[in-house]
Parts: C-alpha cells; sequence; structure tokens
C-alpha cells in the first residue's frame, strides 16, 4: 500500500512542492528575508484563488483530450460584464451573477460547436472565441458618461464582504475554490461520468463502440470551462472593484500549466484533479518565492515557461511508453 502511494503522481508533486519550499527557505534566509511562514503560506493561497477555476476546467476538458485558449478572455468578459451589471445597470446582485455565468457558458458552448460541428481544431477555435470575447468586454464597458470603453469601478458591500471575508486568517473565496477541486475531483474518480470522460480522452472510437457519444460530453466541457472562467471573472470582481479590461491577463495559461504539471497528459485519459491542485501550488509556490528572494521578474516568466517545457516533455515521454505498453 505504501509503495503504491509513493509512485502516484501527486506523492511525487508534493515532493517537489516540498523540495522548493526547502530551497526557498533557505535562499531567503540567506539574503536576510522570510519564506517558511504563516504569512507567505496563506499569500499563495490567495494566489492560487482566481487560477483554479480556469485550471480544473482545463483539467476537465485536457482529460478527454481537448483544450481551450479562450478561458481568460471567457473570464475577463465575465469580469467586466458582472461590473457593467451591478454598476452602470444597477442590477440585484444574485441575478448578474446568473445572467453573467449564463453568458459565458454560452461562450464554451460556442466553442464546442467550432470543435464538435464544424471540425475546427480546437487551439485554433478556442483561440479565435477569445478574440471575440476581448472585443465583447471593449463593447459592454463603454461608459455611459465617456461613450468609451475603460475599467469599470463597482462599490458593492456585498462584492466587498465576500473579497475581503476571512474565516481562519483564509479568504472565504480560497473554500470555494477548494470546494470546486473536491467536487470535481470526486466526478472524475469516483462517478461513471468521470470514468466515460477518461474513455473518451483515451480512445474515443472504443467510447462510441460502447454507447458513448464524445460530441455531447465535448459540448459539455467546454460549457463547463466557460461556466469555471465566469466564476474565476466574478471572484476577481469581487477582489479588484473593478470589471478591468486587463483582468487574467496573467492568468491565460497558468491553468493549462497546472493542468499538465499535475499530470493530465494532452493525449487525454489520464490524470487526476489532486495533481492539478498540487501542480497549481508549485506554480504560485514557485512565484511567491521568486519574489521574496527578490529575483529579476524577467528570470520569473523564463523559469516559468522552462517549467511548462519540462512537464510537457514528461507528459510527451509517458505518453510514447504507454502507448508501446499498448
Amino acid at each position: 500500500m505504501r509503495k503504491k502511494i509513493t509512485q502516484t503522481k501527486v506523492f511525487q508533486l508534493l515532493l517537489i512542492w516540498i523540495v522548493l519550499v526547502a530551497v526557498f527557505t533557505f535562499w531567503a534566509k540567506a539574503i536576510g528575508e522570510t519564506f517558511f511562514s504563516i504569512n507567505i503560506f496563506m499569500q499563495i493561497l490567495d494566489l492560487m484563488i482566481v487560477t483554479s477555476f480556469l485550471a480544473v476546467g482545463a483539467g476537465f476538458l485536457m482529460v478527454s483530450g481537448n483544450l481551450d485558449l479562450s478561458a481568460s478572455a471567457i473570464g475577463a468578459f465575465g469580469c467586466v460584464l458582472f461590473a457593467v451589471f451591478i454598476g452602470y445597470k444597477e442590477m440585484n446582485f444574485i441575478l448578474s451573477a446568473i445572467l453573467t455565468l449564463i453568458v459565458c457558458i454560452a461562450f464554451g458552448f460556442c466553442n464546442g460547436l467550432l470543435v464538435n460541428t464544424f471540425k475546427c481544431p480546437a487551439f485554433i477555435a478556442t483561440m479565435a472565441m477569445s478574440y471575440v470575447c476581448k472585443g465583447c468586454m471593449q463593447w459592454v464597458s463603454v461608459s455611459p458618461e465617456t461613450g468609451n470603453p475603460g475599467t469599470v469601478y463597482v462599490h458593492n458591500d456585498l462584492a466587498r464582504t465576500l473579497a475581503d471575508g476571512r474565516l481562519l486568517g483564509i479568504p472565504y473565496t480560497f473554500f470555494v475554490a477548494l470546494l470546486v477541486f473536491i467536487v470535481y475531483g470526486i466526478i472524475l474518480s469516483k462517478t461513471t461520468l468521470g470514468m466515460r470522460m477518461y474513455l473518451v480522452g483515451g480512445n474515443p472510437t472504443a467510447a462510441h463502440l460502447v454507447g458513448i457519444n464524445p460530441r455531447k460530453y465535448i459540448f459539455c466541457l467546454f460549457a463547463n470551462s466557460g461556466f469555471l472562467a465566469g466564476i474565476a471573472g466574478i471572484i476577481y470582481m469581487f477582489r479588484a472593484g473593478s470589471g478591468d479590461l486587463n483582468a487574467l491577463a496573467l492568468n491565460q495559461f497558468t491553468g493549462l500549466t497546472a493542468a499538465i504539471l499535475g499530470g493530465i497528459s494532452f493525449g487525454g485519459g489520464n490524470g487526476n484533479i489532486a495533481g492539478v491542485f498540487v501542480g497549481l501550488m508549485i506554480l504560485n509556490t514557485f512565484s511567491k518565492g521568486m519574489i521574496v528572494v527578490r529575483a529579476n521578474t524577467y528570470w520569473t516568466t523564463v523559469l516559468t515557461g522552462v517549467l511548462l517545457l519540462v512537464a510537457l516533455i514528461i507528459d510527451n515521454i509517458n505518453t510514447k511508453r504507454a502507448r508501446k505498453r499498448v
């Protein structure tokens, strides 16, 4: 049993995270800074919140053998649209959130339509959709006063409470993100739906032969990616206090990177949500550690890219080995 646990991808990722924490702890101490502390750990958790939703959506799609490059743009559009609803339109908070999520789901469904019905490669279709979202974002953000697009500032007590509220020092919104990881993790690993998703991603032909309709699942997964991106955008609006045209710009590839680093293959058919969570912890620990040790920002970007390349190479090697075994 112990040997089986130590050979899992999640355990290996946890070891990498522990080593990363140790490296930054000693590095920070050497320059007179502190990394290993409750405050830094809380900041890492805080950094994970918005990206968590994008990472889960990306992970689910990748299990099915697809990807979505428009998730951050859909989330940014959701951020601005929600701000417009409760700011410019002064609509009910709950109704605004529901309408925002419906629109984001519609964008995700359009991605599914392009990939399933029009047979566009997911890479191209979702990249094109990201430009559509960015254009729509500027259109809806036009100020009634100036007639120009721009940041939509919001002064809403409930949004501020949800953004600033903490339980045991941890933001409320982190518990929402954690709940999403748990629920989606259970769906993927413990339900018939999850098993079918693995089959759709691993062998679509076999899935079709046993009566599973891959197209239906892909539609649902793209819509789900839009839904989770919408939640990310709404939470971003809570925290920023505005609908920013540059919202989620830094999160464009973080969700995908976390999913790949967490062991979900681009080829589909394997991986789990627990690995995505630890992968996201590694990425944010690395980012925060580089800030604490006062490393050059450019090196942080370069090394994050290198980390993604290493994860892709490992994924490619593992995929080839799996095919040889088959």
